[in-house]
């Protein structure tokens, strides 16, 4: 068997508009982000697995996957590490199911990028997409199978629902896999992942500055309590989202024709959305933090939203003039809130293989 090494990047994602709402079908606005998920895949000469995750601290488990892709350690693994290692044996097993026999290998996965360095909290930057997407494509290079852009958004987004319980729109696996800032709008059926992902261009004298809320929050749970509140009062659901969903059209029209006055307009309308969202569903989507946060920010001149869910983890200011970012981020220097010092990334995954052949 040739010595073969796969490297794999594949960026974090930032949504700036569109949350909620693009699980109704309205497109979604996402940046990449430059935090990139790192896999390093090298061969084994026998059948056995090598998983390593230094930023999390877990030892090298060492196991075999059987022809349905389930694994069988070959040491004892405790609860608390097999569920930290449940991500991955989830894409494993995808990819066995879906693409065959996996030859033996050493898999080493870096997601620290992903983790505020003092704290530990995980920011809200779609660390298990980036995951899924690094670890698939990586996968399957090293066996050989050739993968175009929009193929490998179509096996991530199905491998990541197989990964996390059918839930999620995809946006973030479409940032990963493409890069850059882009329009998405999630497949009428998820199981026929066709979401239509279209590259946009960022307005010149648009400005944008990522704030850190202190601490994370779950988008399962809140996703779960918005859907709740759906079921049990479906005409109040529909009239908050109806806004929603116009207010994105709007604002990836707007955004895409470089028209900023109106994509600040139609930021300042979403956040009051979230706002009646949050108070409907019983759901922090506008925290009291974020809510200081977006005091402070207003009072300088600039608009604000929560990015993602809601409730803590990131948010994002937006003003017209470097002008006015300048005194918006000296405020929050000035406050207990931390600047996040995020850019877009243009390239999505990335894989470089080499491979020495056996004589």
């Amino acid at each position: 068997m040739d010595d073969i090494t796969i490297n794999v990047t594949s960026p974090g994602k930032l949504i700036l508009l569109g949350e909620y709402a693009v699980l109704e079908g309205a497109p979604a606005l996402v940046a990449a982000v430059d935090r990139q998920c790192e896999v390093h895949i090298d061969s084994l000469y026998n059948s056995t697995f090598q998983v390593r995750t230094p930023n999390l601290n877990l030892p090298e488990i060492q196991f075999n996957l059987d022809g349905y892709g389930d694994a069988h350690f070959r040491t004892l693994v405790d609860s608390d590490t097999e569920d930290q290692l449940r991500f991955v044996l989830c894409i494993l097993k995808y990819v066995t199911q879906n693409f065959g026999h996996i030859p033996g290998a050493s898999i080493q996965i870096d997601t620290s990028s992903f983790y505020h360095r003092v704290t530990g909290h995980k920011f809200g930057l779609g660390s298990s997409a980036a995951l899924t997407v690094s670890l698939l494509s990586g996968l399957v290079e090293y066996m050989g199978v050739e993968m175009s852009e929009m193929d490998l958004y179509q096996e991530a987004f199905q491998a990541h629902r197989f990964a996390q319980g059918k839930v999620g729109s995809g946006v973030d696996i479409a940032a990963s896999a493409t890069g850059g800032i882009l329009s998405y709008t999630m497949p009428d059926n998820p199981d026929q992942p066709n979401g239509v992902i279209e590259r946009i261009n960022r307005p010149e004298n648009l400005y944008m500055s990522c704030i850190w809320a202190g601490y994370a929050a779950s988008t399962r749970n809140f996703v779960r309590s918005v859907n709740e509140f759906k079921e049990e009062n479906p005409s109040a659901y529909k009239s908050i989202i109806t806004k929603m969903c116009d207010l994105s059209k709007e604002g990836v029209k707007s955004f895409g024709s470089g028209d900023v006055d109106t994509f600040l307009e139609v930021i300042s309308g979403f956040t009051e959305c979230e706002r009646e969202l949050g108070k409907r569903s019983n759901t922090e989507i506008m925290s009291d933090v974020h809510e200081e946060i977006y005091s402070i920010v207003k009072s300088q001149g600039g608009t604000y939203k929560p990015s993602g869910a809601g409730g803590g983890d990131i948010g994002i200011a937006f003003c017209n003039s470097e002008h006015t970012m300048t005194k918006i981020k000296q405020a929050i220097d000035n406050s207990v809130f931390d600047l996040m010092n995020l850019e877009a990334q243009p390239a999505g995954v990335e894989i470089s293989k080499t491979q020495e052949i056996s004589e």
